[in-house]
């Protein structure tokens, strides 16, 4: 028999904030309540307690209508055995790499490209769509099926070099015309994952893909919403990162509205960090991954990629890409992360975060607008100041543990050795910029896993 939740509810009597303060004080006998709170590098507040009181404004309210996600592979140069083997292995998506555009056709035999998503990187973006087209108008597909992105964000490729590309708002519309043959794939990708891996606060990546976002609309009158995807990195701080997540869903319907752009939802891609990611230890960052996976399918990614856990020192690894893709395929067949929309839905705490991260993010952009814009604090240099700014903050803390990584500075394997597993470079090419500072994304353990491999003994 089945009892009413009404009555279920009825048995339990519920307290305000104040009664339960007045409980937390007693079993503390005599120390003060504040000595409980805490503030996160988020500049957020965080209490022992939450309950309906301290959500009055976003209470139960639900940010995405979705519970499942792509299982998305990032594959570089790939041969066609490899994106097949992918695809038989459980991945649903692939984003390709630097692949040149008169190898589409062969790379993707034997694909069914209607059935899965495609995503392009590369530097010859108007040529991989054009070249993609062709291969879905040979194969005589119907174009409403295809879906994917281009991955193309000539802003945050300027930023990230220091100096604009020449004609770059005519490239834009250019592409935008191209991708109009595909309805359903998305011309723009905002990469803001990137800020994350150069050091950036979350309110720091939420308010500046923000930004980078107004500022698209305010050049170009032809982007379209539903042409567009936004891809955030997912980091360690679980509870935060989910909230994150929902967070964005809030603030892409205050810029549509601003901009009076008819409302779609969100197509929300998540990436693993990079910055967290370790040298030494590299099987803790399985759990990582998973830690970050998790949250990222909790807020309501609608793709998720998660990177290999020795990518750190591997450039490609089937073990590492397999691993990676089984992250998603537990959490999915044996945890059932696929079957709730919204689970955060209703908890006061990360209702709380939400709450305060969205409000926190629309007044650093608000900030940015009011200075003349992305483009113009990029080139004053201050959105790349705020991010170097923090990224110091963050090494001091790992350097005196305030912040932890397990394996690196906390409970490390001195007798683990790696310099003979390592076919890639650890250094960095560090751009310093033409017309403006460049913005450089670098891992936070990096310096502590270069001294450490430096004291390595050199085996003949």
């Amino acid at each position: 028999m089945s009892i009413p939740m009404e009555r279920l509810f009825g048995d339990f009597n519920s307290k305000t904030l104040k009664e339960w303060k007045e409980i937390i004080l007693t079993d503390l006998k005599g120390d003060e309540y504040e000595s409980l709170i805490w503030e996160d590098p988020e500049n957020i507040q965080i209490e022992p307690i939450y309950n309906p009181e301290s959500i009055p404004e976003l209470r139960n309210d639900i940010t995405h209508q979705h519970s499942n996600w792509e299982i998305e592979q990032t594959l570089v140069l790939p041969k066609n055995k490899k994106i097949l083997a992918s695809l038989n292995s459980g991945a649903t998506a692939l984003l390709i790499k630097d692949l040149p555009s008169k190898d589409i056709e062969t790379v993707f035999e034997g694909v069914w490209i209607q059935h899965i998503q495609t995503s392009f990187q590369s530097k010859t973006p108007v040529s991989d769509i054009e070249a993609f087209v062709s291969l879905v108008q040979k194969r005589k597909l119907d174009k409403n099926t295809i879906r994917g992105s281009l991955q193309y964000d000539p802003l945050m490729d300027g930023l990230r070099n220091g100096e604009l590309q020449t004609n770059l708002w005519e490239n834009f519309k250019s592409i935008q015309e191209n991708v109009k043959e595909l309805p359903q794939y998305k011309s723009v990708c905002l990469r803001g994952y990137e800020y994350h891996n150069a050091g950036a606060t979350l309110t720091q990546e939420l308010a500046f893909t923000l930004a980078q976002l107004s500022e698209y609309f305010a050049n170009t009158n032809e982007l379209k919403p539903d042409k567009i995807q936004v891809s955030l990195a997912v980091s360690t701080n679980y509870f935060f990162e989910i909230a994150k997540f929902r967070a964005i869903r809030i603030l892409w319907k205050q810029i549509l509205k601003a901009y009076n752009k008819q409302y779609v939802d969100l197509d929300l891609r998540a990436e693993s960090s990079s910055r967290t990611s370790t040298l030494y230890e590299p099987q803790v960052n399985m759990l990582r991954n998973t830690s970050q996976c998790m949250s990222a399918a909790l807020g309501g990614a609608n793709t998720i990629n998660v990177n290999s856990f020795n990518t750190v020192c591997l450039k490609e690894d089937d073990f590492g890409q397999r691993m990676a893709r089984n992250i998603s395929l537990i959490l999915k067949e044996e945890s059932y992360f696929n079957k709730v929309v919204d689970p955060s839905a209703g908890s006061y705490y990360i209702e709380y975060l939400t709450n305060k991260l969205s409000e926190n993010a629309w007044k650093v952009f608000q900030n940015i607008e009011k200075k003349g814009g992305w483009l113009t604090c990029v080139k004053m240099n201050t959105i790349q100041e705020m991010i170097e700014k923090n990224a110091r903050s963050q090494e001091h803390d790992l350097n005196n543990k305030k912040i932890r990584l397990l394996g690196t500075n906390l409970f490390p394997n001195r007798e683990e050795k790696m310099s003979h597993n390592i076919d890639k470079s650890l250094t960095l090419n560090l751009l310093k910029g033409k017309e403006f500072k460049a913005m450089n994304a670098n891992r936070l353990s990096a310096n502590m896993d270069l001294e450490r491999l430096a004291k390595e003994p050199n085996d003949v």
